[in-house]
C-alpha cells in the first residue's frame, strides 16, 4: 500500500465549503446543548426561553443547510411546546410542505390563519409552499385569508 503523507499546504481552500462547515459546526453545538432537555416528556420543569431559541436557530441552520426532515422535526417541536404561536405554525407549514406532506401543510397554514398569521405578501411568494400552489386548496386558502384582512 502506498500512503502519500499528507500535508494542509496541498488543501485547495476552493473546495472547502467554509460556511457550510461553520454551519454543521453550529448544528453540532446547538444539538448538543439541546440533548438534555425534557421537551415536555417526564415532568421536568418547562424549557425556558434560551433553550427554546435554541431550537428556533437549529431550525434556521436546518433551513440554510436542506435539512428538510431535519427542520420538519424542530417546527413540529417547536409548535408543540408553543402551540398558539402563529409565526412557528406557518414554519410547520412550509416544513411540511418542503417534504412533500400536503395535507399536513394545509393544515398548519389553516391553523396559522386563524392564530392570525397575516404576512400576506410573504404568503404568496414563499418558495416553501411552491408544493401547494397548483392544489385549489392553495387558491381557497388565499380568498379565505384575503376576507379576514
Amino acid at each position: 500500500m502506498n500512503l502519500k503523507k499528507w500535508s494542509w499546504k496541498e488543501m485547495d481552500p476552493v473546495e472547502i465549503p467554509a460556511p457550510k462547515l461553520g454551519l454543521e459546526f453550529e448544528a453540532i453545538l446547538l444539538e448538543t446543548a439541546i440533548k438534555s432537555v425534557d421537551w415536555g416528556g417526564t415532568g421536568a420543569a418547562a424549557p425556558s426561553a434560551g433553550e427554546i431559541g435554541c431550537l428556533v436557530s437549529l431550525h434556521d441552520i436546518y433551513s440554510r443547510l436542506k435539512q428538510k426532515h431535519k427542520g420538519l422535526h424542530v417546527d413540529q417541536l417547536l409548535v408543540k411546546l408553543c402551540p398558539e404561536d402563529k409565526k412557528l405554525r406557518y414554519n410547520l407549514a412550509c416544513s411540511h410542505s418542503l417534504v412533500g406532506e400536503i395535507e399536513q401543510a394545509f393544515e398548519e397554514l389553516k391553523s396559522a390563519i386563524k392564530l392570525g398569521y397575516d404576512n400576506f405578501d410573504l404568503l404568496l411568494i414563499d418558495d416553501d409552499l411552491d408544493n401547494l400552489r397548483n392544489d385549489p386548496r392553495y387558491r381557497d386558502l388565499l380568498e379565505e385569508f384575503e376576507s379576514t384582512l
